[in-house]
Parts: structure tokens; sequence; C-alpha cells
């Protein structure tokens, strides 16, 4: 039998690094175990969202410490990804990832700001709370899905490039999936202010999405 070797390199920022991951989910438990066990379930029925979305607000400690999770989880997997397809960059590893922390936080905190201050423009808040509620939901739920993807390619599997783009094809099929739900449930409102809602997508959907990779490379 053939052995395949992998070059193993110095994993203990990134085993500290899911420490983190795995603490922050006990916190959020203890926090609010009923609810916590809602979102778990998110994937399999939507009793969190129709629960939790009027009464919860996302800047409550229970979403802060999931949007804290789900920022450390896929900066993870963003951080894979550049080591997977050899994208070139200057950082080393841990200063690498970090960069995509920030750079990740930075956007995320910006976008919800600027669709509050869309909100409060268009007198459009209850849509826009209900909209930001269910989008971040359901990416925080995406970071716990990837937890345990980045444990088994920091730790088992040789990570390749192949396995990478289907992961990430399926990231993009799940989150436009979630979006389009909320979408359905108000066409009416979109349909009335269809090309404010294309510029939106373009602006506020993908473009951030292509400055994050320019700014980390």
């Amino acid at each position: 039998m053939e052995f395949i070797l992998r070059e193993i390199t110095s994993t203990n920022w990134l085993t500290a690094i899911i420490i983190v991951c795995l603490i922050l989910l006990v916190i959020a438990k203890k926090v609010n175990a009923l609810r916590f066990t809602d979102f778990i379930m998110l994937f399999s029925n939507s009793k969190y969202i129709l629960s939790h979305q009027k009464s919860n607000k996302l800047s409550s400690l229970f979403n802060s410490i999931l949007l804290l999770f789900q920022i450390i989880s896929i900066s993870l997997f963003l951080y894979l990804c550049f080591d997977v397809f050899k994208w070139q960059v200057t950082s080393d590893e841990l200063t690498l990832y970090f960069k995509i922390s920030i750079i990740y936080t930075v956007i995320i905190i910006c976008k919800l700001l600027i669709e509050k201050i869309i909100a409060t423009i268009f007198s459009i808040d209850s849509v826009i709370d209900d909209y930001l509620f269910h989008k971040v939901s359901y990416r925080n739920f995406m970071g716990v899905l990837l937890l345990p993807i980045n444990i088994i390619c920091i730790y088992t599997l040789q990570p390749s490039r192949i396995l990478f783009i289907v992961l990430i094809i399926l990231l993009i099929l799940v989150n436009i999936i979630t979006l389009f739900s909320f979408y359905k449930k108000n066409e009416n409102i979109i349909l009335n202010q269809l090309f404010y809602f294309i510029l939106y997508l373009c602006t506020l959907e993908i473009a951030p999405y292509f400055i994050l990779y320019k700014l980390i490379g």
C-alpha cells in the first residue's frame, strides 16, 4: 500500500480560532437555550424566523454572539479558499486571516448601517428589519454549517479545488434560496420598486464581495 503524505503546517492558531467558535456557540445557548434550539433547526423549519423576527433585535446579546460567530467561521472558510486556490497574497497565514476577518466585519457592519439608513429614508423600517433578521439569521446558520467543514479540511482531509468549488456553489445556492424566500413573501413591494430593488442587489448584495476579494488580495 502506497501512502500519500500530507504536508502539515502549524495549526495552533487555527485550533484557537475553532475553540473560540465553539465557546461562542456554548455562550449563545446559555444566553437563551430555547431560542438556540429553534435556531439550530432553522433549515428544517421556519419556527425561528416566525417566532422571533418581530421581537428580536439584531443588536440583542444573542444575535450579537451569533454574528460574531458568523464572522469568525466564514472568515476561516475564506482563508481556506485562499489557501486551496493559491490566490496570491503578500500576508503571512495569521495576518491573512485577520485581514479577511476585519474586512468582512467592516463590510457586514457597513451594509447593515446603510440598509437601516435606507429604511429610515423610505419609511420602510418594518420591512427592512424583517429582511435583515431573515438574512443575518440564515448567514449565522451558514457559519454553523461551515464550522465542521473547516475542522475536517484543517485536520483530516486534504482540501481540493473541486471540493471547494462545489462548496462555494452550494453556499451561493443556499444564500439565493433563502433570500428568494423573503423576496417571494414581499413580491408586491419589490415589483412596485423594481428599479431600486435591482440597484440594491448590485450595490449591497453583490459588489461588497468583489470589494472583499480585491482588498484582501
